[in-house]
């Protein structure tokens, strides 16, 4: 029965949300209530078959569900093309005082030797391997691969096709784009993102944008 269920906000409400929305649906534990959404551009949005994700409101009503709903918990369903709004709403989670729900796939490989953070997003066919560690809220798109070994810090996006080597340490707030590749035992710093086909073989400094094959640093986003 509903009652039973844990109650959930997806924050975000574009395609990635529905994906989220999908693979909860998949567990019978979790109550979907809907999800926020700054454009507030749709009063809720499709996903066939007569069923839609209601938009609740903007983030600003996070703090009303989660004193109607105990027990509240909140994801992150927003790409890396965002991941200065990501940043702010792990603090708004935090802030508010609703805990994160890890969302893993049921078609994804997690190692039972691996340990996910709360609130992270394993997506179909992602693979993540023995020894790998991720932070709060990160989240691996469709067919990313984390060998093993490796760590993530806190709010960190892999893109599509996207392939992380072994001893790989990630900062915060890092963004891995669709099929970019890091080679074993690189550091990318806190805030730095790798464009989408990029080959990473040496390490990336905090805030740095890098792109090619070898990577290289092209600009810095503000800190």
């Amino acid at each position: 029965m509903a009652e039973n269920k844990i109650p959930v906000v997806i924050l975000g409400a574009g395609g990635y949300a529905v994906m989220v929305h999908e693979i909860l649906s998949a567990y019978s534990n979790y109550l979907v209530l809907g999800c926020t959404d700054k454009a507030l551009g749709l009063s809720e949005r499709s996903l066939g078959e007569g069923k839609s994700l209601r938009i609740l409101g903007d983030d600003d009503i996070l703090p009303e569900l989660a004193e109607r709903h105990p027990g509240l918990r909140g994801v992150l369903a927003l790409g890396p093309e965002l991941m200065d709004v990501r940043a702010r709403l792990v603090c708004t989670l935090d802030r508010v005082g609703i805990s994160p729900v890890t969302v893993v796939h049921p078609r994804s490989i997690v190692s039972k030797l691996a340990k996910l953070g709360g609130g992270t997003v394993v997506s179909s066919g992602a693979i993540i391997n023995a020894g790998t560690e991720t932070g709060s809220h990160c989240a691996l798109a469709a067919g990313a691969v984390i060998d093993h070994d490796t760590q993530l810090g806190t709010n960190v996006f892999i893109g599509q096709g996207a392939h992380v080597s072994s001893y790989v340490r990630l900062g915060e707030n890092v963004a891995i784009e669709l099929g970019a590749c890091v080679n074993s035992r690189v550091c990318v710093g806190e805030g730095a993102r790798v464009t989408g086909g990029a080959f990473v073989n040496t390490n990336v400094p905090d805030h740095a944008v890098v792109m090619g094959v070898p990577a290289r640093v092209v600009r810095y986003v503000d800190a």
